[in-house]
């Protein structure tokens, strides 16, 4: 029998008129669904750097939208042309990014993360046709498609190609966990096991201790570094950091007290065998200034990856610093995950106690997302996550 579901609904979501607006949650009606795409319920999601950028709009779209590119849920409702042989109402899926998945080279040879529709996919916010389903309670409509997704909501549409299943025994406990990995977590941790690839026994450091950075962390201690260096700016933040951090990294450095790239770089290569460097750097702030200091304490022939940053983020490497000493210069989008793997991954280590993402991670009822933020600019928390408690109360209507 056809779901009512598929021809529109009712819902909330945290929505964003204008660049550096409130972000409400607000009452949204969804249209017709588009056949590759899903009716989710929403059993959480989890707050990115990324939104944030978007609702300010220092993006690459901005409002009036939907935020949310990281969620889980389970099916409502399937599109037409999504063979219901991969998904069917009452899977459970968490959301990550969007690709074409088969229909450019990039994703053909496994670089999802490339896909040649990438940005009109994720970044614009829109239906990779330029429509939306979404409309805010005047009829205006809002890019309803972040990431392809635009998850921040109690029922929410998304392309299917952004959902990967998990078991059905998975409990609704462990989804609100799962709603964190669809792009930090996978992005760190991608960064480390696709990126850089570290031998045993390599030096690593780290730049920020935000939800990418400790991420790359803990999967960095799965290859068995020598040295394994965490800096942030934040003497406050370091201080809140949970024991799977300590216990991972071999160093934590506060680098606010140390004056200009010099300093920073001395202190990084003194933690290193002889004082000749790291093997590896990973910027996860998305700093051009980062990059250049990871640059200068690596020894001759390592790499430096960057994980994060805006679209107007200039490097700071001359020449003559990049090619005497061989370095590689890498940069990495969603780690160069691909979301099938990752996440099952991800979850697979985290039941063996080998990656306690949980940690770094505080719930917060749906409708706290303005504490969650604030909690996140005053170094209290790490990762929020909005718990979806009120479970069909909003968008049972239909029409």
């Amino acid at each position: 029998m056809e779901n009512p579901l598929s021809h529109g609904f009712h819902s909330q979501a945290y929505t964003v008129s204008t660049p550096n607006g409130p972000i409400t949650l607000s009452a949204v009606t969804y249209g017709p669904i588009a056949p590759d795409e899903l009716v989710l319920e929403t059993a959480a999601v989890s707050v990115c750097a990324t939104d944030l950028k978007a609702a300010a709009g220092k993006f690459y779209s901005g409002p009036p939208m939907i935020l949310g590119h990281e969620c889980a849920g389970t099916i409502l409702e399937v599109g037409a042309a999504v063979p219901p042989t991969r998904f069917a109402p009452g899977d459970k899926v968490v959301l990550s990014y969007a690709s074409c998945r088969s229909e450019c080279p990039e994703c053909v040879a496994g670089a999802n993360a490339y896909c040649r529709e990438l940005v009109g996919l994720n970044f614009s916010g829109l239906r990779g046709d330029g429509s939306t389903a979404a409309v805010d309670a005047l009829g205006a409509g809002l890019r309803g498609h972040f990431f392809g997704q635009s998850s921040m909501g109690r029922r929410i549409v998304a392309r299917a190609d952004c959902a990967v299943k998990v078991a059905a025994e998975t409990t609704p406990e462990e989804m609100r966990l799962f709603a964190s990995l669809g792009c930090g977590f996978q992005t760190g941790t991608g960064a480390v096991f696709n990126v850089a690839r570290p031998p045993p026994n390599s030096s690593i450091c780290i730049f920020g201790a935000g939800s990418v950075g400790l991420a790359a962390c803990l999967a960095a201690k799965l290859t068995a570094p020598a040295r394994l260096v965490v800096v942030d700016h934040s003497a406050a933040k370091l201080a809140m950091l949970p024991e799977c951090i300590r216990e991972a990294a071999t160093h934590l450095i506060d680098s606010s007290g140390l004056t200009g790239e010099g300093q920073l770089v001395e202190r990084l290569k003194e933690l290193t065998p002889g004082g000749l460097g790291f093997d590896y750097a990973l910027d996860c702030v998305g700093r051009g200034d980062l990059v250049k200091a990871g640059h200068l304490a690596l020894k001759a022939r390592g790499m430096v990856i960057s994980v994060g940053g805006s679209p107007d983020v200039a490097l700071q490497v001359t020449l003559s610093q990049h090619l005497v000493r061989g370095i590689t210069y890498r940069g990495t989008h969603q780690g160069d995950s691909v979301p099938s793997i990752s996440i099952p991954l991800m979850i697979d280590l985290w039941r063996q106690g080998k990656f306690p993402f949980d940690k770094l991670l505080t719930l917060y009822e749906f409708g706290e997302l303005d504490n969650a933020i604030q909690d996140v600019k005053v170094g209290k928390v790490i990762k929020p996550v909005l718990v979806n408690l009120q479970r069909r109360k909003w968008s049972n209507q239909v029409w």
